[in-house]
């Protein structure tokens, strides 16, 4: 079999199972074997074997099995040392030394873990992680060890990410150049900063382990509550040990469905109102009320059921093996299983893009893609307030765009929004309100616009004024800053025709909507194409009678726009609507939007051409039911064999353009203007 075939191979489920007992087995069989000729011929057959499965680079393999050596070699040091003399110690160093009895002892001990170490790693190139898991649940492996090996093996990338991350920094500043003990002591502080960062790094995955509800039960449905405050806090204080108050006597109230933005240097006290409010720190002093509810500080689960934070490094939050066991971690805590939560999952992974993605393990995806997951892993157990610390750090454009936009969505669907960040420019993008902390205390809390006026105060906590509110001062906001409220309150469209051939048209859906945006189109013989799985009645019937080209298939891209200048969004779903007309506005696209006219750059009236006439009409206030029975009353009025008076009219006045001054010009706009008085006389236009 060659390499390729096998590891592309993947077993059944019975199979699958047969691969871990004989694995496991062979661990056994190393562990109890004593001979050391058998122990050598095994672990040749288990290096060979690896490599030979081993789906990456080579050398890359290379450099990780020399640290797991290391690694090992360090582990076994001490069972080498022993008290002795010159005739018990292989190396004496003034009574203590390495002994023939401990050294054997160390390598018997180091043989056996790195032959199991290699099974395991050959087996889960056979068996990926996140099958593993899989199988030990059908062989009936209790969860709490499942979940003890899903921490493991997070660890272990904690450990292989702080040190790759150390050595990058060690080489920047000329490290591990000159001699061989130069080499060791910058080898030495590697191993010894890594352990120590490593255990810095562990902490703060378990933070956001707790964040995730890790150790909480199963959450039962709770029936939404109506309360206008979400949050209240009374004289809230946090003190750390041994250090000043992080937080001093808050007096806050958070209303449901608010979008703030929190601000503040750092040491301001911002992360520590974070982790407080989300449940994660306990022995705060004063009073905080959730739904009018104290929630005492030793019940702080509470807080977690209904407030999720979103951490600024995503690396924390995200502990699986894989995509998709990061959305079914949240959504057990929901108390799902089997159908329900299976059926939830593909919802998840089809509603937010991630099914390409659903076996990738988390450490491997790039950083906007874990700042995606880590916040849809939160946002799958539906929290009532999302915390959100720094969200579009380290983004790219594109990543920054796909999270605003699904902020703006949230906000516009009831959750209440903290953003803690140092970016203005997002502040006045997405907060309606603006909370102000310095050194633990509250600063202010009011409205965003007012806050951005107050120029004094900005100067006095060394803010920046936003650009786009200077902007807006002065001229129009820029569309990118102008929030969707403030477009309905200034909503204006240009009265212009397009030429139909220049701008090719294309539908993104196939329902009753599709059929209601197309229609007008259509009566005018307008070519479009349809995109879509399957078609309506009336679609179906216009494709058959040629007016319109139907391709079967799901809009993937803007890569199936092939041309097309015109795209009519037209799924039923206004999220992913949305989230389609920002990629077409970063396009440079027209578009126009079924669930919400005003997401579109273009807007489509209610269209009637007769006689040689083309009125079209559309109302300020969404009332297309109002435009269809304007254009049928006015398309009443129009007499039948008005085209051709209309056609006479246009020669008159062409001929008056065309002559110069003269008598003849005189005579052709004399009979242009009573050509013109006649046709306004039939039409009652006077």
């Amino acid at each position: 079999m060659s390499h390729t075939r096998f590891c592309s191979w993947r077993p059944s489920l019975r199979l699958e199972q047969a691969l871990l007992l004989g694995a496991l087995a062979l661990v056994v069989l190393t562990l109890y074997l004593e001979h050391w000729g058998l122990r050598c011929l095994l672990l040749a057959g288990y290096l060979a074997a690896l490599y030979t499965c081993y789906r990456g680079s080579r050398l890359q393999l290379t450099r990780r099995l020399s640290l797991l050596l290391l690694v090992l070699a360090l582990s076994i040091l001490p069972i080498a040392l022993e008290r002795g003399d010159a005739s018990t110690l292989y190396w004496d160093w003034g009574g203590w030394g390495i002994g023939y009895a401990g050294l054997r002892q160390a390598l018997s001990t180091g043989l056996r873990s790195f032959s199991s170490a290699l099974i395991l790693l050959a087996l889960l190139q056979l068996l990926p992680l996140y099958r593993l898991y899989s199988v030990l649940r059908s062989l009936g492996v209790p969860q709490l060890f499942i979940e003890l090996v899903e921490l493991t093996y997070r660890y272990i990338f904690v450990l292989e990410e702080t040190t790759t991350q150390i050595r990058r920094a060690q080489l920047s500043r000329l490290g591990y150049q000159g001699g061989l003990s130069a080499q060791i002591a910058d080898s030495t502080l590697l191993l010894s900063r890594t352990f120590i960062l490593s255990q810095v790094e562990a902490d703060k995955l378990y933070l956001g382990l707790q964040s995730r509800g890790y150790e909480d039960e199963p959450a039962a449905p709770s029936a939404p509550s109506t309360t206008p405050l979400v949050l209240e806090l009374r004289g809230l204080g946090y003190r750390y040990e041994e250090a000043e108050e992080a937080l001093k006597s808050l007096d806050l109230e958070i209303k449901r469905g608010a979008s703030i933005a929190l601000l503040g240097h750092n040491g301001a006290g911002k992360s520590t109102l974070f982790l407080l409010l989300s449940g994660l720190l306990e022995g705060w002093s004063g009073e905080l009320l959730l739904e009018g509810q104290l929630v005492p500080s030793k019940e702080r689960s509470l807080l977690r059921r209904r407030i999720a934070l979103v951490l600024q490094n995503s690396n924390y939050q995200l502990f699986t093996p894989s995509v998709e066991d990061e959305l079914r971690y949240g959504l057990r805590k929901l108390g799902l299983a089997e159908a329900a939560l299976e059926q939830r999952l593909e919802e998840l992974l089809e509603r937010y893009e991630l099914r390409p993605l659903r076996h990738r393990a988390p450490h491997e995806l790039s950083e906007g893609q874990r700042k995606w997951l880590a916040l849809v892993a939160v946002l799958s157990t539906d929290p009532e307030v999302i915390l959100l610390d720094e969200p579009t750090a380290a983004l790219d454009a594109v990543y920054t765009r796909r999270v605003l936009g699904l902020l703006e969505e949230l906000r516009a669907a009831g959750k209440t929004l903290i953003v803690s960040t140092h970016d203005m420019e997002l502040a006045y993008q997405l907060a309606e309100e603006v909370i102000l902390l310095e050194r633990g205390e509250l600063r202010t809390h009011r409205a965003a616009a007012a806050f951005w006026q107050d120029e004094a105060l900005l100067q006095q906590v060394g803010l920046a004024q936003p650009w786009a509110f200077k902007v807006a001062q002065s001229a129009p906001r820029p569309a990118a800053f102008v929030t969707e409220r403030e477009r309905k309150d200034s909503e204006y469209s240009l009265p212009v025709f397009l030429h139909a051939p220049s701008y090719p048209i294309l539908v993104v859906g196939g329902g009753k909507g599709a059929w209601r945006k197309a229609q007008s189109l259509l009566e005018r013989r307008i070519p479009l194409r349809i995109l879509a799985p399957s078609l309506c009645p009336e679609l179906a019937e216009a494709v058959a009678a040629g007016l319109c080209n139907w391709e079967e298939g799901r809009y993937r891209g803007i890569e199936d726009l092939r041309g097309a200048q015109l795209v009519l969004l037209a799924l039923g779903d206004r999220a992913r609507e949305a989230e389609l007309a920002r990629e077409l506005e970063a396009a440079g696209r027209l578009y126009a939007c079924l669930s919400d006219p005003l997401l579109g750059s273009v807007q489509l009236g209610a269209t009637l051409q007769r006689e040689g006439l083309t009125l079209s009409l559309r109302s300020d206030y969404r009332l297309p039911e109002l435009t269809q029975a304007l254009k049928a009353h006015w398309g009443a009025q129009l007499p039948e064999g008005l085209a051709s008076e209309l056609q006479q009219l246009s020669e008159l006045r062409r001929a008056a353009h065309r002559l110069e001054e003269g008598e003849a010009a005189a005579e052709a706009r004399a009979a242009y203007e009573a050509g013109k008085e006649k046709l306004f006389a039939q039409l009652r236009l006077r």
